[in-house]
């Protein structure tokens, strides 16, 4: 294709001018001949001067040499090719282009169009910066994709136009929209096929077409006709008005009117060429009648609605007088006849003609609102009905079903025999000032000094009993009883704990002891809301054997409540404090009857009748003496001062005092061993309540001289200690408080023997004579600082006169000596009944019958076989299944939930009324920049209203609630912790955060009036409730691992407010790179911002100023607060936290043990 136009030569006249075109064409020259370059600078010039150029060459045949000659020549050649300035007359500006001042080219080219002079058409797309020109080689362009046309300027796809609409972010293309119309917005691009058959047969197959483009602003248009993709000539109108009718449902009709209109030629083109057809002087002329168009013209289009995979189908007309003269005279038309198939403009959707920006509070009708907030009333009376419903419901029938011996044959029980031998419990004293709660635990018992940092609970504790056999463990308050029953049943301690137990001659790992002991607390730990069969009922079908039939357990469940007594109360709640349920003593018979169920070879029991009657406890007691004859199991049980009758029915007894063994045997040798070392029960008095008086004071008066200081008073025992020095500088001295030389009759020597007159038995040999360092640890810890007495002796002459206390030297309050005298006696008498707690100890561990307990160990180790570890680890003695845990569990925390609701209820009505409040206060928001922010605020307090609502997550799920009840449970192997968790999350977490969000949601977003749409709303829904489920993981979490109520509800509180402060409302997220990472980890922010992306992106907002309506989108202002994350991200970060807490829970329940 011939791009060319004949040029007139320039003739220069000096030699500056010759020299400097000769510059110009040496680099042609050079190339063209193959000479090198070098590094030599020349001019620059176009692409399309140095392609003419170098025809110019070739076509003169010049050389090297020639054009060397040339150079230095004077007088050049006349076929010289002449530069392009757009200022001479021969090289004119086309399209419209304006000629620049400074470098002689035409700029301000239309869109698709450059060069010099803007003649060539550019292609790629109008984004593509920079365009390229047309190849001289090439017939047409290729336009990136999504654009067509000669020049590429026409859109075809949405996706193509965002770089070209300002304030678009790069995550939300969507806003830019091609508007296919020729009816101009801001700036259209149309390309018509000229239809009349008179031109067309003219151009002799040639396509005729033009291409309009029409500026709104400016109220200008231009046009060009091609012919077979040739520019021709080009018209530029302007004062141009344009509008759009509608015809009727299906068409639409657009008219553009431009006032003034001019044409040009492109010299050399067909239409333009003087060697044929040309219009260029008809362009030119200034004749009104006769001269080239001046305007008016008319663009006319009538658009016919088409399939969407189709293109529109408009039928076009250009009209202007002297243009339709010209048409008449020429081809026999009235106008051109155009079908504009190509039109195509980059909008915002905001900018559409038919754009209609939502009307703020209108979203949803009136009868949306009324239906949506009866659905949520719906729910609540569905839930609190469902409540009454299952309260309603019948208990467990009472009908009773005797346990059959087949049915008991479905457990292999194996009797256990217990003994233990050189049980010792050391533990260490809490240091003041230590303040770091997590000290390791000791590998090795620390060693026993005379420093206040150990302490010696249990000293060398040994015992033996028989399957069907009761061991009663007794003394008084702070013997150990309930210590040595923790270490006999594997209960975790916090000291050390040295000796044997063994379990028929076999010492058991861990989780096969566990299997053949229960234990039953001293204090009860039941559910509240569970009835008292329901409690039974759980213990039995969780801990006995799996393979044991449903009506077998169900029989065992029956026979321990009769054995108990308390069938009556089966469908009674046991209640607590604030809502009374059975009785304390029946609830103790409750928690022995879970024990019972079990049919554990072994069951501990502390103090199982504390708190009953004399008739239940014998009752109590009977239960367990049956347990034990017929069934063949091993009971071992605290118990303080039994009757008589209840002391009857025990086997075995251990007698502890101070934690030392006082007396461990046969119960009925009791009595009879006490007499041969020389202490006798008097007659009529209960033998266990007399052993406890043993071990609690001195046997006798006898004892005790007649002036001792039992019988001293108080005046005596202060004179005698400060007589003593047993006051000085420090407080106390180190001397006894016992009488030393002074008080022979307090102090009996060693190796002496006294005789009891009243039953003639020789006393035990008692040593009362201490050392000093020896009765150190006996004094008090803190003692009480003396001043020293005064120079003159006054104080000594006076022991009542009180001792000034004096710190350091200043004077402070004083102290009467004579307030310690009850201290002091007290000690007197603390060490005479430590001394004959030693005494009784020694002769037990040297006498017969320890003697004969370690022999029966001994035996009973020797003739083990291994029995009972086969049949513990044998499938047919294996537990619930986790699934039937999970199941167990979940059921009861279900009832838990329904029968205590006072917890649900306020949460629930609480999302009822915060609901309604929330939809009267932000009624109806605008989408105004005011609307916006009433849109922040709506959605920042509905998170802090479930925010602060997760704190009620910290009294249950093992937290401050229900810890107690776990750890016990845990110890006596009902579940495993993770049966418990799952349970708890799915059950009592997820109901009281899922229903309120949904209450809240169906009544407040439509009154509120956010985006009406279902997807929305949906999307508004789902990061509210995980937001709600995370925060409530987070504080379950916390309580799991804070144990102190006050601490985790403080720390809960706390975390709040610090997820608050970086949600990213109070505080910009792009503040500093601290700021962004603490936002990131905020579920405050990440389920806010959720919801605020939701709502506001993709938003226009309206805001009415200076009486203008600005039209603002919602995705700029999100980005002005730093919202910048994608709603999929943000509940990607939800989830993740969510995840993380749940982790981090359960991580910490499995360390929440009981450990005493």
């Amino acid at each position: 294709m011939d791009r060319t136009r004949p040029v007139q030569p320039l003739r220069p006249s000096s030699l500056g001018i010759l020299l400097w075109t000769s510059l110009l064409l040496a680099p042609v020259a050079i190339a063209a001949t193959g000479l090198p370059t070098g590094n030599v600078p020349f001019p620059s010039m176009s692409s399309r001067h140095v392609f003419r150029t170098a025809q110019w060459l070739k076509d003169n045949k010049m050389t090297s040499a020639a054009l060397s000659a040339g150079m230095l020549s004077v007088n050049r050649s006349d076929e010289c090719p002449p530069c392009f300035d757009c200022h001479l007359k021969a090289f004119p500006c086309l399209n419209s282009g304006q000629c620049s001042d400074v470098n002689g080219r035409c700029d301000k080219c239309p869109d698709g169009f450059g060069g010099d002079d803007c003649g060539i058409p550019l292609c790629d797309s109008l984004a593509s910066e920079p365009r390229h020109p047309l190849p001289p080689d090439q017939h047409a362009c290729q336009c990136a994709p999504g654009w067509t046309g000669i020049n590429c300027n026409i859109c075809t796809q949405d996706s193509v136009c965002s770089p070209l609409v300002p304030d678009i972010p790069s995550d939300q293309p969507e806003s830019a929209v091609c508007y296919s119309s020729p009816l101009p917005v801001k700036r259209n691009y149309l390309q018509c096929q000229v239809t009349n058959k008179a031109i067309m047969d003219q151009l002799q197959g040639k396509i005729p077409e033009i291409t309009y483009s029409c500026d709104a602003q400016d109220k200008t248009c231009n046009f060009q006709f091609w012919a077979d993709a040739v520019e021709s000539f080009f018209c530029e109108m302007s004062e141009c008005e344009a509008e759009m009718t509608h015809g009727d449902a299906s068409t639409n009709n657009t008219k553009i009117t431009c006032a003034k209109m001019k044409c040009g030629c492109y010299p050399g083109r067909m239409l333009c060429d003087p060697q044929g057809f040309d219009l260029s002087e008809w362009f030119s002329s200034d004749d009104p009648e006769e001269g080239g168009p001046r305007g008016p013209s008319d663009f006319i289009c009538v658009e016919k609605q088409t399939p969407n995979d189709q293109l529109t189908e408009r039928e076009c007309r250009f009209s202007e007088p002297h243009m339709n003269q010209l048409i008449s005279q020429v081809f026999g038309d009235e106008y051109i006849r155009l079908s504009c198939a190509l039109a195509g403009e980059c909008l915002h959707r905001s900018q559409l003609p038919d754009y209609a920006p939502p009307t703020a509070g209108k979203g949803f009708s009136t009868l949306v609102i009324v239906l949506m907030s009866l659905g949520a009333v719906f729910l609540l009376l569905a839930v609190f009905g469902g409540i009454l419903w299952a309260r309603g419901q019948s208990g467990f029938n009472l009908g009773y079903e005797n346990l059959s011996d087949d049915q008991e044959s479905e457990v292999e029980h194996v009797p256990v025999s217990v003994g233990f031998r050189n049980v010792s419990y050391i533990i260490e004293r809490p240091r003041r000032g230590r303040f770091w709660p997590f000290t390791l635990k000791k590998a090795h018992p620390p060693a026993l000094t005379d420093e206040n940092d150990t302490m010696l609970v249990l000293d060398n504790v040994s015992g033996f009993v028989q399957p069907g056999e009761i061991l009663a463990i007794m003394g008084g308050s702070g013997a150990g009883k309930t210590t040595l029953l923790d270490i006999l049943a594997g209960r975790e301690k916090r000291g050390f704990v040295t000796g044997d137990i063994l379990c028929n001659g076999e010492i058991l790992a861990p989780e096969q002891y566990a299997r053949v002991v229960g234990y039953v607390d001293q204090e009860d730990t039941l559910m509240s809301t569970l009835t008292v069969y329901e409690a039974i009922c759980f213990s039995a079908m969780l801990r006995l054997p799996r393979n044991m039939s449903k009506e077998a357990k169900n029989a065992r469940i029956l026979d321990a409540m009769v054995e108990l007594d308390i069938l009556h109360l089966a469908n009674r709640r046991i209640g607590d404090v604030g809502d009374r349920g059975i009785s304390g003593g029946e609830k103790r018979r409750v928690s022995i009857a879970c024990e019972l169920v079990t049919g554990k070879s072994v069951l501990y029991l502390d103090e199982p009748t504390s708190g009953l009657d004399a008739y239940n406890a014998l009752n109590v007691m009977q239960a367990l003496r049956t347990l034990a004859s017929k069934y063949h199991r091993t009971i071992i049980c605290t118990i303080h001062q039994p009757r008589s009758n209840i002391f009857c029915l025990f086997d075995r007894l251990i007698v502890l005092g101070r934690g030392k063994c006082v007396y461990s045997g046969g119960a009925a040798e009791c009595r009879r061993w006490f007499e041969e070392v020389g202490v006798r029960c008097p007659s009529g008095f209960n033998v266990a309540d007399w052993v406890v008086d043993l071990t609690m004071e001195v046997n006798n008066s006898d004892s005790v001289g007649e002036g001792g200081p039992a019988n001293g008073t108080l005046e005596s025992i202060a004179e005698d200690a400060h007589a003593n020095g047993d006051f000085n500088n420090e407080g106390f001295s180190a001397v006894s408080p016992v009488q030393e030389d002074g008080d022979d009759d307090f102090r009996r020597d060693e190796g002496s023997e006294e005789s009891d007159p009243a039953n003639g038995a020789t006393a035990p040999k008692l040593n009362r004579k201490k050392t000093r360092e020896e009765l150190k640890p006996l004094l008090p810890i803190i003692p009480i600082h003396y001043a020293t007495p005064p120079p003159d002796g006054s104080a000594r002459s006076s022991p009542r006169s009180p001792y000034r206390v004096t710190n350091g030297g200043s004077s402070q309050s004083t102290v009467d000596p004579r307030s310690r005298l009850g201290s002091l006696a007290s000690i007197r008498r603390g060490i005479a009944v430590q001394e004959q707690v030693e005494a009784l100890s020694t002769k037990w561990r040297e006498g017969r019958i320890a003697q004969q307990i370690l022999s029966e160990i001994e035996d009973a180790a020797h003739h083990a076989t291994g029995h009972t570890v086969a049949v513990l680890t044998s499938s047919n003695n294996t537990y619930a299944s986790f699934l039937t845990q999970l199941r167990l569990l979940s059921l009861r925390t279900l009832k838990n939930l329904y029968r205590n609701p006072s917890l649900l209820r306020t949460h629930y009505t609480m999302s009822l009324l915060i609901a309604v409040g929330l939809g009267l206060s932000f009624y109806h928001v605008d989408n105004s920049l005011g609307g916006f922010q009433n849109r922040m605020g709506v959605l920042f307090f509905v998170c802090c209203v479930f925010g602060f609502s997760a704190l009620s997550s910290m009294w249950g799920v093992a937290g401050t609630g229900e810890r107690i009840v776990f750890t016990r449970e845990r110890a006596g192997g009902y579940y495993t912790p993770s049966a418990y968790y799952l349970s708890k999350v799915l059950f009592d977490l997820l109901p009281l955060r899922l229903v309120p969000p949904l209450m809240l949601a169906l009544i407040s977003y439509p009154m509120i009036g956010l985006r009406p749409t279902l997807g929305h709303f949906i999307r508004f829904l789902v990061p509210l409730t995980l937001f709600n489920v995370t925060a409530s993981s987070a504080c379950l979490t916390l309580s799991i691992l804070v144990a102190d109520a006050a601490t985790s509800t403080l720390l809960g509180t706390l975390l709040l407010l610090f997820e608050m402060l970086f949600s990213g409302l109070l505080l910009n997220r792009n503040s500093s790179i601290i700021t962004e990472l603490l936002c990131s980890v905020s579920f405050f922010n990440a389920g806010w911002e959720a919801m605020m992306v939701n709502e506001v992106k993709g938003l226009m907002l309206l805001e009415k100023r200076f009486g203008l309506s600005i039209e603002v989108p919602g995705s700029l202002v999100l980005m002005t607060f730093g919202i910048t994350g994608s709603y999929e991200g943000d509940l990607v970060r939800l989830s993740g936290m969510l995840c993380f807490c749940l982790l981090v829970g359960w991580i910490g329940l499995l360390w929440v043990r009981e450990r005493r």
